[in-house]
């Protein structure tokens, strides 16, 4: 019995990755590409699923989706080496850059120079003084 208890455990932990593999790759497949082909409507729905799946995860974010995805339009229309690119990686990006990216018991720089890099870190340091943030 101990054995195939064993074998029924390593099934479904088989059937669990595969699943979770699988899943991850279909969400990798979104990218900027396939975000400049949807409709507006379609955007801000994304971004919602987003942030809520986000939140699901204790993470806040504030924004207002209807700007987010207007941003990431903005984004990829002066980035377009950034349209190969995951959409979810590009919109976290711009959440942390924006500074509404919050985890519980982390500073937001800490979060910022974690995800960025100390490169990218400080530019966007530089511009958000600049626009008085």
């Amino acid at each position: 019995m101990k054995k195939a208890h064993k074998i029924f455990l390593a099934a479904v932990s088989i059937f669990v990755f595969a699943f979770i593999f699988s899943a991850a790759a279909d969400a990798a497949l979104f990218t900027g590409n396939d975000w400049m082909k949807l409709s507006n409507a379609k955007k801000v729905a994304e971004v919602k699923a987003f942030i809520s799946d986000v939140r699901s995860q204790g993470i806040v974010v504030k924004g207002d989706p209807v700007e987010y995805a207007k941003r990431l339009d903005r984004v990829y229309k002066k980035h377009p080496d950034l349209l190969a690119k995951e959409v979810a990686k590009t919109l976290k990006t711009v959440m942390i850059m924006d500074y509404d990216w919050e985890i519980k018991g982390m500073n937001k720089d800490t979060i910022a120079k974690q995800w960025l890099g100390e490169e990218l870190y400080n530019k966007n340091k530089l511009r958000r003084e600049k626009k008085g943030k």
